[in-house]
């Protein structure tokens, strides 16, 4: 029972809902004249030369805020009071995995740009674009860019992104011991 702790956190990584796992959806191709102006907006929302430092911006203080609710999460503090070599242990899983984090969404970057210049041009037509990237040619709108990259970091949203979490640990264990009865196998069930 050394790691059965992990066992939630795992489980719960492993839940994360995915666009990718849901299969692919048949989708049309967007207005070769639409897409042209999307990625003109998408230019100006993301510039090149900053959307690394963009997303990691709005990633980082997300990792963070998840790693401080699972720390307050009283099932997890339990197993790390119970196990103090795990905290090492456990601080250097996190590590790796905002990394891994990072080197994926760094690396998905291209794919991420040209997806979203997509989406927007099935959503919003040549002058809507056009009206969109005008507003953020404004102080205004550049303002709103600036600001909007530290959004995650607001102590009001940092809060709630923790209370998810404790939320989100708190039934962890039940649901997995509930899960793993679930699975047994009739041998494993005589038990």
């Amino acid at each position: 029972m050394r790691c059965g702790f992990l066992g939630p956190i795992l489980l719960a990584g492993a839940m994360m809902p995915s666009a990718a796992q849901a299969g692919p959806v048949a989708v049309t191709a967007p207005d070769p004249t639409r897409l042209a102006a999307a990625r003109e907006l998408i230019n100006v929302l993301m510039p090149p030369e900053s959307r690394e430092r963009m997303i990691e911006s709005m990633i980082a203080p997300m990792l963070g805020n998840l790693q401080q609710g699972m720390a307050q999460s009283p099932m997890f503090s339990s197993a790390m009071a119970d196990h103090p070599e795990m905290q090492t242990r456990f601080a250097t899983f996190l590590e790796r995995q905002q990394a891994r984090t990072m080197t994926l969404m760094r690396d998905g970057l291209p794919g991420m740009v040209e997806a979203m210049a997509r989406a927007y041009a099935r959503r919003f037509d040549v002058a809507q674009c056009r009206d969109i990237k005008a507003f953020f040619a404004t102080s205004s709108g550049r303002a709103y860019m600036q600001q909007s990259l530290t959004i995650m970091a607001d102590p009001d949203v940092a809060a709630w992104q923790r209370s998810m979490m404790q939320s989100s640990m708190a039934h962890m264990q039940a649901d997995v011991a509930e899960f793993a009865k679930q699975a047994a196998t009739p041998e494993e069930k005589k038990k």
